[in-house]
């Protein structure tokens, strides 16, 4: 009996299936974490939210949005997904919201292993390329979000696969331009990133061959369709992103060109592309070079390693141009990991051009590295450098398995009695390996977050008690005569149940002990809000940062202008408060009144 049990899980243990099953269940679980950790997770999560209520009560799914940010409501995936779940389960949205995008997010890494086993037709190297992108820190913690995004990854990996059933069997059209059109209507980011990949990825396939690929004409005829859906939603439906992403998008300097313009330019540079192919093939502009023998380079990963810590020890002490951010220690300490598996797919790179199919990885791979170069060169503050990183990992993934393999799979010289030892234990040494830098990437998805200083401005904790306190006020106080101050998270969730808020222009309230410094604030002087009644704080606030916006601000309270709302004219009006096995707080949230008769008595108007 005892033998029958080792030896069916044996036969388990040789099943792809099994190890696909695995494999998703910790891309799923990585990404559930927050979800389970917290009432609810991501600084926007409140527009996302008051969205999706309004899809669930109103059933339409273009619901109006007049809150922070634009162009929300016309990607409305997210909202019908989750109110379908809720409408199937009978889960309050509240609850069901921060756990049902994760799993897609999870489930994106399923699909991811289907591609790259389209592509290698290597179950091992597409298991470990799954395996790598599901613990990768910039893929697991974006996808960890209830937001548009999180989706948009799942019908981007959808519509990809799709895409490589379909140069095969045109039977695929159906379902590739049912995904394509959920993505189109899914995040906007997003469809930018799948449409300059395939544009590439077609390009870099054709250009180093002799002749046009099997299914070039389909491959044409899918990316002008795919161009022309997506320009035309953003034109004639979500309008904010034509006038906004298409006039922000491309620009150099002071040089601005506007959306009809960026279209034109798009169709321009893709026919450009035929026509290089065509006159290199006419004119063999860049030679007929062989397929020369690779030999693996360690020396190439620890360049690559040295040289990207030193770029990091760089801008420990100096900002990042796009985004008003640096690196602490602790985030150095953290980067180590994912630095190993980068390290990796620059070694791969090289090998992975010549692999079955290797002209698709790398086209897919230098699409979101050009357009990263070409975000960061710009300072462009629309298709912004580090957005790119979430999409970049994914072909990085297939790369790194391809340089892994190279290194430790071959002979070097200087490390040839190492390599003797590491084929002799290779059945440990591999596995654990592997173990090693997938649980360290794992390890290091939110800490790693938390270390870096600039995203202390965007902390992504809802707790239970700022939930008590946006339900308190639902019950108590009149969403006519409200204003609500507090930070970026917080009056999100409010403006979700309809209270007016101060957006993310309170600033001053918060590090200032000095009342009448804040006054101006307080009555809305030059703002877009009336005057304020009503103050949250939570200890977030008190003790991390306050979250007021992604301009580079980050506002720090101390104990004199916590103090404040002590005395007049603060009045606590509802505190709640979670305590430890040693009666300490955990978390805590407050709301303050506004005494305005106080402030009209001692104080003057502005």
């Amino acid at each position: 009996m005892h033998l029958d049990i080792i030896s069916k899980l044996r036969e388990i243990a040789k099943n792809w299936v099994f190890w696909l099953i695995l494999v998703t269940g910790i891309a799923i679980f990585l990404r559930l974490l927050p979800a389970l950790s917290n009432a609810a997770w991501g600084c926007d999560f409140g527009i996302y939210y008051g969205l999706t209520n309004s899809f669930v009560e109103s059933g339409e799914l273009f619901n109006p949005y007049q809150g922070w940010g634009s162009s929300y409501q016309y990607f409305p995936v997210l909202y019908a997904i989750t109110g379908a779940a809720h409408w199937i389960t009978g889960i309050d949205v509240l609850i069901i919201m921060p756990k049902v995008a994760p799993i897609f997010g999870g489930l994106s890494v399923m699909i991811f292993y289907f591609i790259v086993y389209e592509l290698v037709g290597d179950r091992k190297k597409a298991l470990l390329s799954s395996l790598f992108l599901a613990v990768l820190p910039f893929h697991a913690y974006q996808t960890s979000q209830a937001a548009p995004m999180t989706i948009g990854h799942f019908f981007l990996m959808l519509s990809m696969y799709l895409f490589i059933k379909n140069r095969k069997n045109i039977r695929y059209s159906i379902p590739l331009f049912s995904s394509t059109i959920l993505l189109i209507m899914t995040h906007h980011l997003t469809t930018y990133f799948y449409l300059i990949s395939i544009v590439f990825i077609v390009f870099v396939e054709n250009i180093r061959k002799k002749e046009w690929t099997q299914s070039i004409k389909r491959d044409s005829l899918y990316i002008l369709a795919t161009s022309g859906l997506t320009f035309s939603y953003w034109m004639f439906i979500a309008t904010p992103v034509y006038e906004g992403f298409m006039n922000g998008g491309l620009k150099l300097g002071s040089i601005q060109v506007d959306s009809n313009f960026t279209i034109i330019l798009f169709y321009f540079m893709f026919f450009s592309m035929l026509g290089l192919i065509l006159l290199k093939r006419r004119f063999n502009l860049f030679g007929d070079k062989e397929k020369t023998a690779l030999k693996p380079s360690p020396a190439i990963f620890f360049l690559t390693i040295v040289i990207s810590l030193f770029v990091i020890a760089v801008f420990s002490s100096l900002e990042l141009p796009w985004g008003k951010i640096y690196f602490t220690p602790m985030s150095i300490l953290y980067s180590i990991p994912f630095l190993v598996i980068f390290s990796f797919g620059v070694v791969g790179f090289r090998h992975a051009i010549f692999t079955r199919n290797g002209s698709f990885i790398c086209g897919w791979f230098l699409a979101l590295v050009f357009s990263f170069l070409y975000g960061m060169i710009t300072l462009n503050t629309t298709i912004l450098p580090h957005r790119h990183l979430e999409y970049i990992v994914a072909p990085l993934s297939i790369m790194s398995v391809y340089g892994m393999y190279s290194i430790l799979k071959s002979d070097y010289g200087f490390l040839s009695k190492w390599k003797l030892k590491l084929l002799k234990n290779q059945r440990v040494v591999y596995p654990v390996i592997i173990v090693l830098l997938v649980a360290t990437n794992a390890a290091s998805v939110y800490p790693s977050y938390l270390a870096w200083e600039a995203l202390d401005e965007s902390y992504e904790t809802i707790t239970d008690e700022n939930l008590a306190v946006i339900q308190w006020m639902d019950e108590n106080l009149d969403r006519n005569d409200t204003v609500v101050a507090s930070d970026h998270r917080l009056v999100l969730l409010a403006a979700a149940i309809g209270f007016n808020t101060t957006r993310d222009e309170a600033i001053t309230m918060w590090n200032t002990s000095n009342l009448t410094e804040c006054t101006n604030e307080l009555y809305g002087v030059n703002k877009n809000y009336g005057m304020v009644t009503h103050v949250v704080v939570d200890n977030i606030m008190r003790e991390s940062v306050v979250h007021i916006g992604f301009d580079g601000k980050k506002i720090y309270m101390t104990n004199e202008s916590y103090e404040k709302f002590v005395y007049q004219p603060f009045e606590l009006v509802y505190r709640n408060a979670t305590l430890n096995q040693d009666m300490e707080e955990t978390h805590w949230a407050e709301v303050y009144a506004v005494n305005w008769t106080f402030i009209e008595k001692y104080l003057k108007e502005p």
